[in-house]
């Protein structure tokens, strides 16, 4: 008879959660804009991050492909167009040689090209429209950052990154962006991560507790650049930024253990050195 070996947690439906730890993959993805825009749409999610790639950015996408065997440089720039100088690589024994191939002019508006060689105007023209109509894997990585920064709370749970820690409060925001990636080719691994565990809990408090540091540890170093030439609206939005990071100490208190005691004093420290700076630079008193 094979015994059973009892799990160290509850499972089923009663069992309570802290929260998932998520990755996501979008290998080799290619999808036009449109479609991810409609994806964004039919998730329910803001399809405002999807941003149309200005033709000045869709161009330097469409060099990796067009700067084989030559070097694109840009030489020149003005308030409509951008010139890039062509120049043409070949080796001959030990020896490269450059030769002049064109000069290739962008509108920076329209996105049209115009050179002396018809061939690799039509060719650049070409390459840039698809650039522009064609988003890549990482381009979708990025929207989902996005989206969890204006939304959700990403915890990083190691130092490189990749693989994340998201409260359980964001779980309906996590179904729908595994129905956003879904639809665009991408992938979403979710892991639940239940409580009264004790490596569980220690590895969440952790997690969380180091990214809220990070971020107070960023606000901190912001406050110390500010100086004589830096304007109100950028003081009003590093208070808000801090006061943000408070409320997240409350919201995820319950994750942080004997932890949130020193993250409060952090915040609080960080409240003063903007205070005291507001007050060097106004010469006023300042409430932050």
């Amino acid at each position: 008879m094979t015994a059973t070996v009892p799990l160290p947690f509850p499972v089923g439906a009663g069992a309570r959660l802290l929260g998932e730890v998520i990755a996501w993959a979008c290998p080799g993805l290619s999808v036009a804009h449109t479609a991810l825009v409609a994806a964004l749409e039919a998730a329910d999610l803001d399809p405002g991050v999807a941003r149309e790639l200005a033709p000045r950015h869709a161009f330097a996408r469409a060099c990796r492909t067009l700067s084989d065997r030559r070097i694109i440089r840009a030489v020149a720039e003005d308030a409509n167009t951008i010139k890039f100088q062509f120049t043409a690589e070949s080796r001959e024994d030990d020896r490269y040689e450059y030769t002049l191939e064109t000069m290739l002019t962008l509108d920076k508006q329209s996105g049209s090209v115009s050179c002396e060689l018809p061939g690799l105007a039509t060719l650049a023209q070409e390459e840039l429209d698809r650039c522009v109509a064609v988003r890549t894997g990482m381009d979708v990585t990025r929207i989902v950052q996005k989206l969890f920064e204006k939304q959700a709370d990403l915890f990083a749970i190691r130092p490189s990154g990749g693989t994340y820690f998201v409260p359980q409060r964001h779980g309906a925001f996590i179904d729908r962006i595994q129905d956003f990636l879904n639809r665009v080719g991408g992938r979403l691994l979710r892991f639940p991560v239940p409580a009264g565990t004790t490596e569980g809990d220690r590895s969440v408090t952790q997690a969380v507790a180091d990214g809220l540091a990070t971020v107070v540890a960023e606000h901190r170093y912001a406050v110390s650049l500010f100086g004589t030439d830096t304007r109100e609206d950028t003081l009003k939005r590093a208070a808000e930024r801090i006061r943000t990071t408070k409320y997240k100490l409350t919201v995820y208190a319950e994750y942080l253990a004997g932890e949130k005691e020193r993250l409060d004093r952090a915040v609080a420290d960080a409240e003063g050195e903007l205070r005291d700076k507001v007050n060097q630079i106004t010469g006023e008193p300042a409430s932050v």
